[in-house]
């Protein structure tokens, strides 16, 4: 059946076809009055609102996530801010302070001034203190406004908000292009960074919502319902949906993201950024200029044709400045429940850190090797993005042929990305491979779609099977204060590893182990117990909401009979 020939049901067609619903009941249940969990399916907490989502806004959807691609919140901005407090630091080895710049002696110690007065401080060490606040605020953020995004009509004006701040910081870029204005630098890095993770995530929480309106997802459900399919064909419908709205759109993100680095070379070319230092440093800040109206032309399209899908209303007594950290609160409490949850939210802490370490550490080769040239980064950047969209896209295409599970595609770009620090082991003993040389990191970028690109697609679609449904954004606020919050492990231990050991390809080792470990671990976890314990999780929740509210409205009924 086409698309437009489906025409979906009532919201209430089918409540008298659904299995025990757990949240709709009341605290007496119908059973001989026990609670028979057994029968909560997770299907049932979700009841279609409104039409299915349209064409034109999936590719709306779409549209926003190439606009959204990062190349200028993090890393031309990143770069930027380290070439700038790189010119500005100097030898402390040498008085008076700051006569001697680090290029003189790059063997010397490198340092700033931080603290007041003369008190100087390693500028590595003021990266990662940035990179720091960045991450302790992004968790802030996500505490607060995930499980708040799921109730009411807000979640909308989160996305745009956080956008539209965004933009703003990144234009400030502009202004930022001398030695002396790093602390500007620094300042906007982190508010860049902070909002644009913070509009990605929450725009990228909206997919298990928008995969479930899909018309395909809603038939697949009006079919389970009405005895057509089994339960497992439904789920394998709404997981392949899923696998679908994530995958196409993570292509067009790299899309995007090629896009950008091909304007942003245009941008190099024109100004002639190989010619001076300061010709560089421009360079860096219309690069994140031009990747910033490239994504304002591309979100203007969701904003308008966005559909609401409102989540259910705050509990009664609770009011929005505090029910972020309360629910958050309470979720942690009852986190245990949802064991194949809780368990990938681990597995996912150690990979996310070991992928990450993994690409930071050949970045740090890669920007050796090309000695911070911007024109050759982005060439290595164009390359990465267009792996990246044929990686992903091949990857989607593959599972639907062979009908593999998203569980199975994780695990194989989870292995792809172990042989990647497996490679850089290497090079701990010869300079013949292990990312010593140019034509390496040629391949680095150009396989990089097939495992860390396409790993990231599928580490977002796995948790959506391990969701409860409804709580999208609480849960993947959660994911990424777990991939950010892990993120400032890995670089610190490396940094250690490599001061002891005074070579660089020795934290390879370690960052392996990080991503093998949950590479065996999430082979125990399972979609099927995940399912029955979200359903059960969501009846509790319910249930604990009634007596919440029931109490207070008792309590208000004496107060006023008093």
């Amino acid at each position: 059946m086409a698309d437009k020939d489906y025409e979906h049901e009532g919201e209430q067609d089918h409540i008298s076809k659904l299995a025990f619903r757990a949240v709709a009941t009341s605290d007496t249940a119908p059973f001989g009055g026990e609670t028979r969990t057994d029968e909560v399916r997770d299907l049932d907490q979700y009841v279609a609102k409104g039409p299915p989502a349209t064409k034109k806004e999936v590719a709306s959807y779409y549209a926003y996530y190439a606009g959204n691609n990062g190349i200028g919140s993090f890393q031309y901005s990143s770069l930027l801010f380290q070439n700038l407090i790189y010119q500005a630091g100097f030898n402390p080895n040498v008085l008076p302070l700051g006569s001697s710049t680090c290029d003189v002696d790059p063997t010397a110690p490198c340092h700033v001034f931080w603290g007041g007065g003369n008190k100087t401080k390693a500028y590595t060490s003021v990266i990662l203190i940035a990179t720091g606040l960045t991450f302790l605020t992004q968790a802030l953020v996500f505490i607060s406004i995930g499980s708040l995004a799921d109730y009411g009509n807000w979640n909308p004006w989160v996305v745009r908000g956080f956008s539209v701040l965004c933009w703003a910081f990144e234009f400030g870029f502009l202004g930022v292009t001398t030695a002396n204005k790093w602390r500007a630098a620094m300042a906007l890095y982190i508010l860049s960074s902070v909002t644009f993770w913070a509009s990605y995530v929450f725009f990228n929480a909206i997919f298990p919502k928008l995969a479930h309106d899909l018309p395909e997802a809603r038939r697949a459900r009006e079919e389970f319902l009405n005895g057509s399919i089994k339960e497992e064909e439904f789920e394998r419908r709404c997981s392949m949906a899923r696998s679908k709205i994530m995958n196409v759109s993570y292509f067009w993100n790299n899309v995007g993201f090629t896009i950008c680095g091909a304007l942003s070379l245009a941008a190099l070319v024109g100004i002639g950024a190989n010619d001076s230092t300061a010709l560089n440093n421009w360079g860096y800040s219309v690069s994140v200029a031009v990747c910033t109206g490239f994504w304002i032309v591309l979100a203007i399209p969701w904003f308008l044709w966005e559909k609401r899908r409102p989540g259910p209303t705050l509990p009664a007594g609770d009011n929005y400045l505090t029910f972020g950290f309360r629910h958050t609160w309470w979720t942690a409490k009852k986190a245990w429940t949802l064991k194949q949850t809780f368990f990938y939210l681990v597995a996912f802490f150690l990979l996310a850190d070991g992928i990450g370490t993994t690409i930071t550490l050949v970045a740090i080769s890669q920007t050796q090797v090309v000695e911070f040239s911007a024109t050759q980064n982005t060439y290595f950047i164009m390359v990465q993005g267009a792996s990246a969209a044929v990686g992903v896209f091949g990857a989607y295409y593959i599972q639907r042929l062979f009908n593999i599970r998203t569980k199975t595609m994780l695990q194989a770009t989870n292995f792809g990305s172990l042989l990647v620090a497996v490679w850089g082991m290497i090079g701990i003993w010869t300079t013949k491979v292990g990312y010593h040389n140019v034509w390496e990191f040629w391949l680095f970028n150009a396989q990089f779609g097939f495992t860390m690109g396409a790993q990231f697609s599928y580490g977002q679609a796995f948790m959506a099977e391990l969701v409860p449904r409804g709580r999208e954004y609480m849960f993947f606020s959660l994911l990424g204060i777990v991939s950010k919050g892990s993120a400032w492990i890995g670089p610190i231990v490396c940094s250690a590893i490599v001061d002891r050991n005074g070579n660089q390809w020795t934290a390879f080792p370690f960052v392996a182990a990080l991503i093998f470990v949950p590479w065996v671990g999430i082979f125990f976890i399972s979609e099927v117990k995940s399912r029955k314990e979200c359903a059960e999780y969501l009846a509790r929740e319910a249930a604990d909401l009634r007596k919440v509210s029931g109490a207070k409205a008792a309590e208000g009924e004496n107060d006023h009979l008093s």
